[in-house]
């Protein structure tokens, strides 16, 4: 099975920067901008990869397959099995073997597909769970509208800001974390994996209030596209992830300034 890999930003010179930067006392914010500029070309690429386009197609079919009356047919569809997903568990489960399953068709595995992957099984994880009943195992109904609740504007808005936040922390930390092994220990930037590891944690948010941008257009864009023009093809899909990544780097480039 051939693998697509991201690309080997240590040899580019935007890389170099990164990491003289972390040489020095640089604060989070520059760095993070720095990383992602390196990164910019690879996440640029990652929208026309055909595992990222299959997990970003599910980001924003999920809610609404779950809506409609074809649910269980759309989730055979895509290789899943819906008697098998009637828990939150138990779809996210179906969901990454379906996931799997096409990267297995397709012959061809990605690096950015399963970063894409990892993001989406984490985020839905946190919106359905914070929509299902707490105190009792919830039933196959209430685990499918709690699916279908995120077919909303504002709250495909939430789901989106929390993919993408993962995604961009997930693509940083990708190219960051070989690196910043290599600036831990006595007399380095990171005295300790400790220290290291609060700064990795301290990228995740960073990331995460950076992607609010992305909420503020999301729910605009799924309002336009899916219920007025109802074109909700994958070319669609592609302009909306590429839009997303240009805005993110756009927020992490103006915190940079700004700070």
């Amino acid at each position: 099975m051939g693998h697509i890999r991201l690309g080997s930003l240590p040899q580019s010179k935007r890389w170099r920067a990164v990491v003289d930067l972390l040489k020095g006392d640089s604060d989070l914010v520059a760095i993070a901008d720095a990383a992602a500029l390196a990164s910019e070309a690879d996440l640029r690429r990652a929208t026309s990869d055909p595992l990222f386009q299959f997990v970003s197609a599910l980001l924003v079919h999920l809610p609404l397959w779950a809506r409609a009356p074809g649910y269980d047919g759309a989730l055979r569809d895509i290789g899943a099995d819906p008697d098998a997903a009637r828990s939150v568990t138990g779809l996210l489960t179906e969901l990454s073997g379906a996931i799997d399953a096409e990267a297995f068709r397709s012959g061809r595995t990605s690096d950015a597909g399963e970063l894409a992957k990892a993001a989406l099984l984490e985020s839905l994880s946190v919106q359905l769970q914070a929509r299902v009943p707490s105190l009792f195992d919830p039933t196959p109904q209430e685990v499918r509208t709690a699916l279908g609740s995120l077919a909303h504007g504002k709250n495909f808005a939430l789901l989106a800001r929390d993919f993408f936040a993962r995604l961009t922390y997930r693509s940083l930390d990708y190219y960051l974390s070989r690196e910043l092994a290599l600036h831990t220990g006595e007399g380095k930037r990171f005295a300790s994996d400790a220290d290291r590891v609060a700064f990795q944690s301290d990228l995740a948010q960073h990331a995460y209030e950076a992607s609010r941008i992305v909420e503020e257009f999301a729910a605009g864009w799924y309002g336009k596209t899916v219920w007025k023009k109802q074109q909700l093809d994958q070319e669609a899909i592609n302009r909306f992830t590429a839009y997303a990544f240009k805005k993110l780097r756009d927020e992490l480039g103006r915190r940079r300034t700004s700070s």
